[in-house]
C-alpha cells in the first residue's frame, strides 16, 4: 500500500524496475563538468524561488542531487528522494567533496512518499514527472507532505508541439527506454488539485547536440533517421531538429509552474 493507504499497482513496480535501469546506465550522464545535468539552469534559482533560510525542502525524484545542491545554501535543509540507488551513492559522493551537508539523501518513490503529512515548507519535482507510470500520484504525494502554507514546484519536459506529443514520446522512449509520456505546456498546472492556485509559470526552450542525450540504452540510429526526417520536411518529431557541419541538434522546452493552497 501507498502511504495514504491506495494500493501500489504491479505495472507501477514494474515500470519503476525499468526506470532504476534505466537511470543506471545514464550515471554516465550525470558525472563530471561536462553533464548536462550539471550544466543546466539548475545554476540559477530563479525557477524555484523565493526561498529562506528556515525551509525544509523536498526534492522528489532528485537524481544524482543537482538541483538540491544548489538549493542547499539557501535553506535549512534539503531532502532528496530517487529511485536510484547508484544515482543517489553518485550524489552523496559529490555533496561530501563539496562540503554540503544540510541534503539528506535517501531511497524512495516519489509516487508513495516516506513522509507525514505537512512535513515540508517547499516540494519540488525537477524533470521526473515524464519518467514516471503515475505522474498525478506524484503531484498527490507532494501535495500531501507540504505544510498549509506550503508550496508545490512542477519542472517538466513538455511536447512543444501538442498535435506531434505521441510522435514526440515515441522518439524520447528511443533516446531513452524510461520515458513514458511528456505533458504540454496546458497540462502540466492540471495536476495540482482543487484548492490550489497557480502562483508562478514560465516556459523556455535549450538546444544541445542529441549526442549529449544518447546513451548504450538509446536507439540511435533510429533516433538519428527520425531527426533527419523531420529536418528533411517530414512527421515532425517535436524536437526542432537542426543540422550543421554533420552535428544534429534539438531543442528540448521544459515548462516550470508553481502553486499554494487559494
Amino acid at each position: 500500500m501507498t502511504s495514504d493507504g491506495g494500493f501500489v499497482h504491479e505495472h507501477d513496480h514494474d515500470h519503476d524496475a525499468v526506470v532504476r535501469r534505466s537511470f543506471e546506465r545514464q550515471v554516465g550522464l550525470f558525472s563530471g563538468p561536462g553533464s548536462p545535468f550539471a550544466q543546466r539552469d539548475t545554476g540559477t534559482l530563479a525557477w524555484l524561488e523565493p526561498l529562506t533560510p528556515d525551509m525544509l525542502v523536498l526534492d522528489a525524484a532528485c537524481g544524482a542531487a543537482h538541483a538540491a545542491e544548489v538549493v542547499a545554501p539557501h535553506v535549512r535543509q534539503v531532502v532528496g528522494v530517487d529511485l536510484t540507488p547508484a544515482l543517489l551513492d553518485l550524489g552523496a559522493a559529490r555533496l561530501r567533496e563539496r562540503g554540503v551537508g544540510n541534503v539528506l539523501l535517501q531511497e524512495g518513490n516519489a509516487q508513495s512518499l516516506p513522509f507525514v503529512h505537512g512535513s515540508f515548507d517547499l516540494g519540488f519535482c525537477r524533470a521526473a514527472l515524464h519518467h514516471m507510470a503515475d505522474p498525478q500520484r506524484t503531484v498527490d504525494e507532494l501535495v500531501r507532505v507540504i505544510t498549509p502554507a506550503g508550496r508545490v514546484v512542477l519542472f517538466d519536459l513538455v511536447s512543444p508541439i501538442p498535435e506531434a506529443r505521441d510522435t514526440f514520446d515515441h522518439v524520447h522512449r528511443l533516446i531513452d527506454p524510461s520515458h513514458v509520456r511528456a505533458f504540454t505546456e496546458a497540462e502540466l498546472p492540471q495536476l495540482f488539485p482543487d484548492g490550489f492556485e497557480l502562483t508562478y509559470g514560465a516556459t523556455s526552450t535549450i538546444r544541445m547536440p542529441v549526442d549529449v542525450s544518447l546513451t548504450d540504452q538509446s536507439a540511435r540510429d533510429e533516433v538519428l533517421d527520425a531527426l533527419r526526417a523531420d529536418i528533411a520536411g517530414g512527421e515532425a518529431t517535436g524536437f526542432e531538429p537542426a543540422e550543421e557541419d554533420g552535428t544534429i541538434t534539438v531543442a528540448f522546452t521544459t515548462t516550470v509552474v508553481h502553486a499554494a493552497r487559494s
